[in-house]
């Protein structure tokens, strides 16, 4: 199938205003070609239709993980290395092993009551009130305070972190990127330096003990692999529920059914994941190939295209459609493959608690009117304000 398109040197999945409402693009492009080329950042290809994404995710041999950013290494050299998203086998299985213990069915139960904890919390602070931002005073902060206790931080240490973190998530040019990060490795520096003195079950525990070609881990790697979850774990859960609060303010209807049947929100979730999923991550083409019609060479970048893949209606009926009672929904808004998303688990639990205490605190909201949603651009796509108008609020 040819890869040539109308647009083909000029769409750019990164800039406003496609970030506002990537889908359309998407569309087009996956009508056009499952594989499709772009100029912008360098040049990269995107994956687009679902089979396209699998078949790429699922060879690691001929798409590497050596760089998971268009343009390669955006986040530069300090953060290149990432592991385990950055090793591709051998190596790569042995290191996420050691990192499965940080996020295991029992520790998803320990944290659980304190998800919900934080979660009224935050709300009693809203509800009552005419209006709100969403995604900064609730979507954001149910997965940094849910982090800072993963990581073992202290609690007096929380917003301390939380502050940390903000500024290297809404950092965008590499200017940003090093300023926040200056800001944030001494913050880094001292948790690991305490649990070096006094090891735990916490991640930052697991990654110390973690080991890459039988030696631990050097500084850069260390470090690389902390931001690496500690970012990837608030900004994706950030903007998966800001989405999903995004379509129930303008959907009363399914606003309505969870509220009436609070049992549906797990399986709603999934479907605000597929229809809304906010991540999209790169892989470097290790040898010249042919891939769904398109000619590769060795050192290309190719995006996954994960929103796209998940409205592609060859694999989804009526893919276009939010549906909250989906029943079958294979999506990979967590990724597929080796490299599948470690703290998915996590990432659903803190979804369906911060729905199910949204919904019983505040069961009427809708969009507040004029410019209420602010996106995000790059390889995280979400609402970064979200305004709402709320009523019906219950004390």
């Amino acid at each position: 199938m040819s890869t040539t398109m109308p647009y083909d040197n000029d769409f750019d999945l990164f800039s406003p205003p496609v970030a506002e409402n990537p889908f359309t693009v998407y569309d087009d492009i996956r009508s056009g070609c499952p594989v499709a080329h772009s100029e912008k950042h360098g040049g990269y290809w995107i994956a687009a239709s679902y089979q396209a994404v699998d078949d790429v995710a699922k060879n690691p041999e001929l798409f590497s993980s050596v760089s998971i950013s268009v343009p390669k290494n955006a986040f530069g050299d300090d953060l290149a290395e990432r592991p385990p998203i950055t090793l591709d086998p051998p190596r790569h299985g042995a290191f996420r092993r050691t990192l499965l213990p940080a996020f295991s069915p029992r520790q998803i139960k320990a944290l659980e009551p304190s998800v919900r904890e934080h979660a009224r919390e935050l709300l009693a602070g809203i509800a009552g009130r005419d209006r709100c931002d969403a995604a900064s005073e609730y979507a954001k902060k149910i997965p940094s305070r849910f982090m800072a206790r993963m990581i073992g931080c202290d609690d007096d240490r929380q917003d301390e972190f939380a502050e940390q973190m903000r500024a290297l998530l809404e950092a965008n040019e590499m200017e940003e990127i090093q300023a926040a990060m200056a800001l944030t490795q001494p913050f880094l520096d001292d948790l690991i330096e305490q649990r070096r003195r006094e090891p735990g079950e916490d991640l930052v525990s697991c990654v110390l003990s973690a080991e890459i070609d039988g030696r631990t881990l050097t500084g850069p790697e260390l470090i690389g692999c902390l931001v690496l979850i500690i970012t990837a774990g608030i900004d994706t859960t950030w903007s998966a529920l800001g989405s999903s609060l995004w379509h129930l303010a303008q959907h009363p209807e399914d606003r309505k059914r969870l509220v009436a049947e609070p049992e549906l929100i797990p399986t709603a979730v999934e479907e605000f994941l597929r229809a809304f999923s906010p991540v999209q991550i790169a892989r470097v083409v290790t040898r010249d190939t042919e891939f769904h019609g398109a000619r590769l060479s060795a050192g290309d970048s190719i995006l996954l295209g994960m929103p796209s893949a998940n409205r592609d209606s060859a694999e989804f009926q009526s893919a276009d459609r939010v549906d909250i009672g989906r029943e079958v929904n294979r999506h990979l808004a967590f990724g597929v493959g080796i490299h599948r998303c470690i703290g998915s688990s996590m990432a659903r639990m803190e979804m369906r608690i911060a729905l199910e205490e949204w919904l019983r605190a505040i069961p009427d909201f809708t969009l507040a009117p004029g410019d209420a949603v602010k996106w995000s651009t790059g390889h995280v796509w979400g609402p970064r304000r979200l305004d709402l108008l709320l009523g019906g609020t219950e004390a």
